[in-house]
């Protein structure tokens, strides 16, 4: 019986250019942390698309009715061409917060209007490679209520450019499960989108911003035998995350929301595409990260679903981890001499760089 795929997304697979345009104005940002260079490399890694998480939240001021600068309209007309000369997909994401105790104003709306509005009338007329990602993980909102504005900024987007691919998220931090209440918009370049982390406990084991700290020595997929003690006057978080895990962190856990994916993209007769999966390097061995990321790409590439591992440079990234942290404190990997082998392997992006 042949398997059956997820419809198609224009590209096919790459990664989150990340640390770049987020948690800064726009007089903090550095015009030259990415450049060309970087969008070949990651073509020469058999990348189509580079996923760009925009911070405008922390770039454009209320005052002024969140006028974006020219000085990033500047930087995004550079990558825009270069999308264009490399004949790579690039994904303008609003970006935003995702600390565990943030969350997105019930207000949202207030900035997504006027962001979506001036990038929408500046790149109408630019290439196809150029694609519109809503927002990133709305979470700690009503879902009908997400459901609602997102319906309201795409319909305005839409308006305004009928071109380019549009790609939208449900509420719960991109779950699935808020993914399958979303409008179903009817649009010939829709796409929906979700972010893979399962299991949560091992992908963010030791990531401050999750309070997950002393959550460490998590074994995947989840095994009695390996797992460590239960820290000491543990935190309802701890205590949560070894209380779930047995359930959560099982092989048959995680295969079976792949499945779920495709039937909805067949449904809705749309894209899927995960825009976000990784592990966090620090607290974990390359051997374990190297065989999440193996199984969850077989998955996707089995299934026909497009992805963008996060992320590139960083913590989740494709670089050597331990080339990266030297006695002063962490350094910009080189290209190609500081890549991950094992892990692109396990990503199925090419080794053999000329």
């Amino acid at each position: 019986m042949e398997q059956k795929k997820a419809v198609p997304a224009p590209f096919h697979k790459g990664v989150n250019f990340t640390n770049w345009l987020e948690y800064r104005s726009a007089d903090q940002i550095d015009e030259n942390f990415f450049t060309r260079k970087d969008f070949e490399n990651a073509g020469k890694l058999g990348c189509d698309v580079v996923r760009l998480p925009i911070h405008f939240e922390k770039m454009c001021e209320e005052a002024n009715g969140y006028r974006i600068p020219e000085k990033i309209f500047g930087i995004l007309d550079r990558v825009a061409t270069w999308a264009e000369d490399l004949k790579m997909y690039v994904i303008f994401d609003f970006h935003n917060s995702t600390h565990v105790d943030s969350g997105t104003s019930d207000t949202v709306e207030d900035i997504l209007r006027p962001i979506w509005s001036q990038m929408a009338e500046h790149f109408k007329e630019t290439s196809e490679y150029v694609v519109y990602e809503l927002m990133n993980e709305p979470h700690n909102i009503e879902i009908s209520l997400w459901n609602q504005i997102v319906e309201r900024i795409f319909q305005m987007v839409r308006s305004i450019d009928t071109k380019h691919y549009i790609i939208v998220g449900g509420a719960d931090w991109n779950s699935f499960a808020a993914m399958k209440t979303l409008p179903d918009f009817r649009d010939e370049k829709v796409i929906y989108t979700f972010h893979f982390y399962d299991p949560h406990t091992f992908t963010h084991q030791g990531a401050g911003w999750c309070h997950m700290e002393r959550v460490v020595g998590i074994p995947f997929p989840y095994d009695p035998e390996k797992m460590p003690t239960l820290p000491e006057n543990p935190t309802e978080r701890e205590e949560q995350c070894f209380r779930d895990y047995p359930q959560n962190g099982t092989l048959e856990k995680v295969i079976a929301f792949f499945d779920q994916y495709v039937e909805f993209s067949r449904d809705r007769n749309a894209p899927v595409y995960c825009g976000e999966f990784g592990c966090f390097a620090p607290f974990m061995s390359n051997e374990q990260r190297v065989a999440w990321y193996q199984i969850i790409v077989d998955l996707l590439e089995e299934k026909g679903i497009a992805r963008t591992n996060w992320d590139y440079y960083g913590a989740f990234g494709i670089f050597s981890f331990d080339r990266m942290r030297t006695p002063k404190g962490w350094r910009k990997p080189e290209f190609p001499e500081d890549l991950n082998v094992e892990l692109l392997n396990a990503l199925r992006l090419c080794t053999k760089i000329d």
